[in-house]
């Protein structure tokens, strides 16, 4: 039974200082609780309602599960039409070591602040196989519930850092790639087993200090009229472009 305590602080992990305060965040949707069945996250609880749980046939570790009230659902969720089962889980504890980075593709990304965009670049990294995401330390949290539900799961399989970029681009000698308005078009790069790609804000694009830190600028071309493109499409677009040339 869940108690009334419980749901308040599983309802508070919706804040950012809440979740920080708990080490825990929640999970929505069958398909992305499903992810941290395979993963090394540590789940506390999945709630479900009766409803749910009555049509699901998916095999649930019993001394997790919580039936809770329609009611319920409905307030701890963060969708318009709760999906009748979440989760709740720990936080990753992860360790960022630079020589793990060598023969592999990392991104970074710099005061991203929309929580959907970052979602949607965890994803695509997962798309890529890129296994690491470095966020500098003003961009937005990955444990943001609408951070989690725009990873369609991804959130499972790319291990997402923050930092202080300056630091970090300082001290590693792998190559680096800042993407800009103005710089080398990305076709004249070849496939790559080993980069550090560099994405900017949504508006306001890369600190012109992290830029200095940075090996190549590098641009993708532009036809149109445009003024500049969404932070995830750019990503997702050099990307492409690192892995498979």
């Amino acid at each position: 039974m869940l108690s009334n305590k419980r749901k308040k602080e599983i309802i508070s992990l919706k804040q950012k200082k809440f979740r920080q305060r708990y080490g825990q965040f929640l999970v929505e949707g069958e398909k992305s609780v499903c992810e941290l069945f395979n993963s090394n996250f540590n789940i506390t609880e999945i709630l479900l309602t009766e409803n749910y749980f009555t049509k699901s046939k998916i095999e649930f570790d019993k001394s997790k599960i919580l039936i809770i009230s329609e009611k319920d659902m409905k307030s701890i969720s963060t969708v318009d039409t709760p999906p009748g089962i979440i989760a709740v889980s720990n936080f990753k504890d992860l360790s960022l070591n630079l020589k793990n980075l060598e023969n592999k593709i990392t991104l970074v990304v710099d005061d991203i602040s929309a929580p959907g965009n970052l979602g949607t670049i965890i994803r695509i990294a997962d798309w890529y196989g890129i296994e690491n995401l470095i966020c500098s330390l003003n961009t937005v949290d990955m444990y943001n519930p609408k951070t989690i539900n725009a990873t369609m799961g991804s959130f499972a399989r790319v291990n997402v850092f923050y930092r202080d970029l300056s630091e970090f681009l300082n001290k590693t000698k792998i190559k680096k790639y800042a993407c800009v308005m103005n710089g080398n078009s990305i076709e004249t790069i070849n496939k790559q087993s080993e980069a550090i790609i560099l994405i900017g804000n949504e508006s306001k694009g890369i600190s012109s200090k992290l830029i200095k830190s940075t090996d190549l600028k590098i641009t993708i071309p532009r036809k149109g009229g445009a003024e500049s493109l969404n932070a995830a499409i750019a990503a997702a677009i050099i990307c492409h472009k690192f892995v498979f040339g």
